[in-house]
């Protein structure tokens, strides 16, 4: 690839020689001593490039080195020309198996070269020789028909490779629903299991606290049919509330519309007012001190009738507020229509608004519309008797609430008025009816309707409810607790 130098090529054959030849002390003497007499003379190239970089970056930069470059030089281009290889090997003798080195590596490319070349050669040549062929009108024929049956074959398999996706589809969604139709199942049988071991331990805690005893069938029967009784009232109450609320959301929404209709003339009322009672101290000067004794009369009356406020929404409408105890109130709704074929020749109905316990008055009702002949009677009736109703409930609710804060095996059926007090120390579960009087009406209201289990005394052959009853007249029992009290 590279032209050797002569004197390279003299050095390489006498040094060959001199490997393959035994040399003398005198000659390998002579050889050094010229070695030694020419080495100094020589000056190596890469000495001189190295003076000429120097002195090249000593020199101040120019506008053709700026543009490009400085010493941008590729002294390895002509390495052979410009390189002195004998004079090099001479100042260093281990540069003859670097450049022995290079040659080899140079011998190997070359040589890898001329192989692949031929075989590249050889392998032109021999597909050369393959003579072609050309097919005829038979075998494209034959070709085109076994082209269309391999079509039509690839058409049917795409076509039941589709429908057998489509199925795989439906199957894997119905698998999906499947799936998830059985996890909520089971996570339904989870909870159902989880409640079911609930229910399970309380009744076994049920079982410890009470006397064991066989219940039947007929009897759980008759207990559903009485939760469902109750259930069925509780909804007549929650319709019963849900349509006082509405009611009272109408009647809100209409007063806001009036009030606001009579804003206007509240200026003009006042004026009116104002003129009439310069007229009438004009007239009477007592006439005064007359309204004002009336306001106070009015007022005493509200408080010794236990009345709050009294309000008149229409004509044929009037709500009462009754103070309870201090603190809540309860209003009553108290509407009246004509009715010519009734006594009075009025129909009055009433309901509670806001009251905190159910207050039965059915009966006020009945009576007032059946047996009265004024509406000034039945309204008179429903102020009397509504009062003391509802302040005799409110309390008995309440005495009722603090016995079963104190004691523990107490419970109450509101809708009844049933208190249910279980004793621990005996095991006996007793039934006590509450009036519609009590507290009012004193033990008089009170009486124990049902013993569990019964026991009969040996010298007494009076029913043991007899007895109780007997026992709260004696014992001159007043309140509730007492009577709890006193129960074995």
């Amino acid at each position: 690839m590279f032209a050797r130098p002569a004197a390279l090529r003299l050095y390489e054959g006498s040094t060959m020689l001199s490997a393959t030849t035994q040399s003398t002390p005198e000659e390998t003497f002579e050889s050094l001593l010229k070695f030694s007499t020419d080495v100094p003379t020589t000056s190596l190239w890469f000495q001189q490039l190295r003076q000429h970089w120097i002195a090249k970056y000593e020199e101040p930069d120019t506008d053709a080195e700026i543009a490009l470059g400085k010493g941008t030089t590729f002294p390895d281009n002509d390495r052979t020309e410009r390189l002195d290889i004998p004079a090099l090997l001479r100042s260093q003798p281990k540069n003859v198996e670097a450049e022995f080195r290079f040659h080899e590596e140079l011998f190997k490319k070359l040589k890898f070269t001329y192989v692949e070349q031929k075989a590249k050669e050889g392998f032109l040549k021999r597909v050369l020789d393959i003579p072609p062929k050309f097919p005829t009108d038979h075998e494209i024929e034959e070709m085109e028909t076994r082209s269309a049956e391999k079509k039509n074959l690839l058409r049917a398999k795409k076509a039941a490779v589709r429908n057998m996706r489509e199925e795989v589809d439906r199957l894997i969604e119905s698998v999906y629903h499947g799936h998830a139709a059985l996890l909520e199942q089971s996570q339904m049988a989870t909870q159902l299991y989880d409640e079911y071991k609930q229910m399970d331990a309380e009744l076994q805690e049920l079982n410890s606290r009470q006397n064991p005893r066989t219940i039947t069938i007929e009897e759980h029967e008759r207990a559903v049919e009485e939760q469902a009784a109750a259930i069925a009232e509780l909804e007549e109450q929650v319709n019963h509330w849900r349509s006082t609320l509405e009611y009272r959301q109408s009647k809100t929404k209409a007063v806001v519309e009036e009030v606001a209709n009579l804003t206007p003339k509240r200026a003009e009322a006042e004026a009116c007012a104002a003129e009439a009672l310069r007229i009438s101290k004009s007239k009477d000067p007592k006439l005064e001190e007359l309204g004002i004794w009336y306001k106070e009369q009015i007022r005493l009356l509200k408080q010794l009738q236990g009345l709050k406020d009294i309000r008149h929404p229409s004509s044929s409408q009037v709500e009462i507020v009754y103070d309870l105890d201090g603190v809540s109130t309860c209003t009553l709704m108290l509407s009246f229509k004509r009715d010519a074929k009734s006594l009075s020749g009025w129909v009055l109905d009433a309901k509670f608004a806001d009251i905190p316990y159910p207050c039965p008055i059915a009966d006020l009702l009945h009576t007032a519309n059946t047996y009265f002949t004024s509406l000034d009677d039945m309204l008179s009736l429903f102020t009397r008797e509504i009062p003391l109703r509802v302040r005799n409930l409110v309390q008995r609710e309440k005495e009722v609430e603090d016995v079963c804060a104190e004691y523990e095996g107490a419970s109450y059926d509101p809708e009844a008025r049933e208190l249910i007090v279980h004793i621990d120390a005996t095991g006996r579960i007793f039934v006590i009816r509450i009036g519609h009087g009590y507290p009012r009406d004193g033990g008089s209201a009170l009486e124990v309707v049902g013993v569990e289990p019964r026991m009969m005394e040996v010298e007494e052959t009076e029913d043991e409810l007899a007895g109780w009853k007997t026992k709260i007249e004696k014992n001159e029992i007043a309140k509730l607790k007492d009577l709890v009290a006193i129960l074995e």
